[in-house]
């Protein structure tokens, strides 16, 4: 008998939800599509390759200081894509740059912060791969295989520059 109630009651109460949406139809009421949520994007660059460029010193693995330029190539600052590094660094005189480009992998978390995210440059030219662990979208700080900061300098840091 509980269930006979029970089933009343809904059914009941799915009439009345129909006809109400009937009659806010009919008195002008605008329902809420899918285009007015607030989840879809209003940007005309959502799927375009974006460029993101980054400045700074860094520490190299010979133990020289290198002036970086860093641009990576792609949908958004936390997606996948492509980079290219320009690196000047001196020894013994001798100005030396270097180029190099490949694939930008972006890993989310780390052992100790779940929320980190960390850029892996993945050289094209058979150079060892880059971390770089991200602070907000504003700066990328090098880091060992250990996931820590290559450098105590605070210094040594890329900062991005705003289009």
């Amino acid at each position: 008998m509980k269930k006979i109630v029970f089933l009343a009651a809904m059914s009941a109460s799915l009439f009345m939800m129909s006809c109400n949406s009937c009659d806010n139809r009919q008195q002008g009421i605008v329902l809420e599509t899918e285009t007015d949520s607030i989840f879809m994007p209003n940007d005309s660059t959502v799927a375009d390759l974006q460029t993101f460029v980054y400045e700074g010193l860094m520490p190299m693995e010979n133990g020289n200081i290198a002036d970086y330029t860093l641009t990576i190539k792609s949908l958004g600052w936390d997606e996948n894509g492509t980079y290219t590094i320009l690196s000047t660094f001196t020894i013994d005189t001798t100005t030396i740059r270097q180029h190099d480009n490949g694939e930008s992998i972006v890993i989310m978390g780390m052992p100790g912060d779940s929320t980190a995210i960390i850029y892996q440059l993945v050289s094209a030219n058979n150079n060892p791969t880059i971390n770089l662990m991200a602070n907000g979208d504003s700066a990328l700080t090098k880091v060992n295989e250990k996931m820590q900061p290559a450098s105590k300098d605070s210094k040594h840091k890329l900062i991005r520059k705003k289009p």
